[in-house]
C-alpha cells in the first residue's frame, strides 16, 4: 500500500511518516509542487549492537517482521574463546507490537533499516523486559516546509493523500498546513 504526499506550497518540504512507533519515511525531501508515493509495507532489516567487555559486537542482519519479538543475546563461542551477539526472532506476545528484548547486561541498540534508505536506532537498556513498539494501526506525519516545522497529524488509512498547502487568506506569508484525505474504500 502507499501513502501519497503532495507539496502544493512552492517550497521544498521534508516529511517524516511513522507507522505506529516505526519510522517508514524519514525527512523525505519533496520539491515545491511535487508529488511522491511512500510504501507503507514493513520492508526492512534489523540488527543488534552492544559493547561487552570493551568490545563492540554486532549481530547478523535479519529481515524485519513487524509481528515478531527480537531477542539480543550474548553467547559464548568456546571454540574461539570469544563471544557472539545473536539476534533471535520469536513471535510477539502482544501483537500489534513488535518487541525488543535483551538477555545480556550491556545496553543493546537495535538498528532498523526501512526500505534500504535510512536507519532508526532504538536502545534497550532493561534486561529481560520487552520494549514494545507499536507497528500499527495508525500513522503520523510531520513536515518541515520552508524551515517551518508543522504539528504532527495522525491518520489511520494506508490509502491516504497528504497535501501540504499554504494557508489561504492569511496576511502573514509562511503559514502552512497538512490536509489529510483518507480513502473511503
Amino acid at each position: 500500500m502507499t501513502i501519497t504526499v503532495v507539496n502544493n506550497t512552492g517550497y521544498e518540504a521534508f516529511f517524516t511518516i511513522n507507522k505506529g512507533d516505526l519510522v517508514i519515511a524519514h525527512w523525505t525531501r519533496l520539491g515545491g509542487n511535487g508529488k511522491l508515493e511512500i510504501q507503507t509495507d514493513m520492508i526492512g532489516t534489523i540488527i543488534a549492537r552492544a559493547n561487552f567487555l570493551n568490545t563492540e559486537y554486532a549481530s547478523d542482519r535479519m529481515q524485519l517482521n513487524d509481528t515478531a519479538a527480537y531477542v539480543a543475546q550474548i553467547d559464548q563461542d568456546l571454540e574461539n574463546k570469544s563471544y557472539v551477539l545473536r539476534l533471535v526472532e520469536t513471535g510477539s506476545s502482544k501483537p500489534p507490537f513488535m518487541q525488543l528484548y535483551k538477555t545480556c547486561t550491556p545496553p543493546v541498540s537495535f538498528i532498523i533499516q526501512m526500505h534500504g534508505l535510512f536507519e532508526q536506532e532504538i536502545t534497550q537498556e532493561r534486561g529481560f523486559t520487552a520494549l514494545n513498539l507499536r507497528t500499527g494501526p495508525g500513522y503520523t506525519v510531520q513536515a518541515v516546509i520552508n524551515g517551518i516545522t508543522l504539528e504532527p497529524v495522525t491518520f489511520s488509512d494506508e490509502n491516504t493523500t497528504i497535501t501540504a498547502a499554504t494557508v489561504q487568506n492569511d496576511p502573514v506569508a509562511g503559514f502552512y498546513k497538512l490536509d489529510v484525505v483518507e480513502s473511503k474504500t
